[in-house]
């Protein structure tokens, strides 16, 4: 099954998947990142982005306006994702 996902005003992502489940399940968590930050309690318009450390993990991060950030988590047993619950980082002196 293949299934075309819009994310946000200019980006479009194609799920191709031999299992239909796994390609709507995709589907659906990509298409809903967080929508209420649970710091601020602001409404967030999705900004997505992603980076890639020295080690080869890739992150992929909702941000909120306030700086706080929504992160895209993977079950261990990698048969899905989820969105995580908004934190904001404070660095410790």
């Amino acid at each position: 099954m293949k299934a075309v996902v819009k994310l946000m005003d200019n980006m479009n992502l194609e799920i191709d998947e031999s299992d239909d489940l796994k390609t709507l399940l995709k589907a659906l968590v990509f298409a809903n990142p967080r929508r209420k930050c649970d710091v601020c309690g602001a409404f967030v318009k999705p900004r997505v982005k992603g980076n890639k450390d020295s080690e080869g993990n890739i992150y992929v991060n909702n941000y909120c306006e306030c700086g706080a950030r929504s992160k895209l988590g993977s079950y261990k047993d990698k048969t899905g994702f989820f969105w995580r619950d908004f934190e904001l980082y404070v660095p410790t002196k």
